[in-house]
């Protein structure tokens, strides 16, 4: 049986934001790909949503995994249900970069910024349709841009407003 989980989680601090997202990613790509497991992350404001979809067993291991993971704290199921076929066939793990048009999904919805905690059922549907729409971001641009905001060559004071 193939289902759907979304959660979102408030972000521990851990390490350097980039590194883990790097890590996590970097995890989840190479773990996912190995056993059929599809979503999507995204990150702002020291929240993380994230959906999972995949095999019923293997997608509620790797949540069980996630709850224990000290990069994240108050983590909350949002969805949880059965689906016929993944909405993320294309991708082990989609990253979405923090953008424009997530803050203004969440103005259109009356939240002041991104709080994914605060969405509700439908909510939650017509957001994960906003990420399958998303430009997706390569794990080797995270990767570049952390390089480039930690060497301060001029991408710093504009990567921080995305953070």
């Amino acid at each position: 049986m193939l289902i759907q989980l979304c959660y979102a989680s408030t972000r521990k601090d851990h390490q350097e934001l980039l590194q883990d997202l790097s890590d996590i990613l970097t995890v989840s790509i190479r773990f996912n790909r190995l056993h059929n497991v599809y979503g999507v992350l995204y990150y702002a404001h020291n929240s993380f949503f994230q959906c999972l979809e995949g095999e019923k067993e293997t997608v509620e291991k790797i949540f069980e995994s996630i709850k224990k993971d000290q990069r994240h704290q108050n983590v909350t199921v949002l969805s949880k249900k059965e689906v016929d076929q993944v909405a993320f066939s294309d991708w082990s793990m989609k990253y979405v970069q923090s953008n424009r048009g997530v803050d203004l999904f969440f103005k259109a919805k009356n939240y002041e910024y991104f709080q994914p905690t605060k969405l509700n059922d439908i909510q939650v549907g017509e957001f994960i349709q906003h990420l399958l729409e998303a430009e997706e971001v390569t794990l080797s641009k995270v990767s570049a841009d952390a390089e480039s905001f930690n060497n301060n060559k001029g991408y710093k004071r504009g990567y921080i407003s995305y953070i």
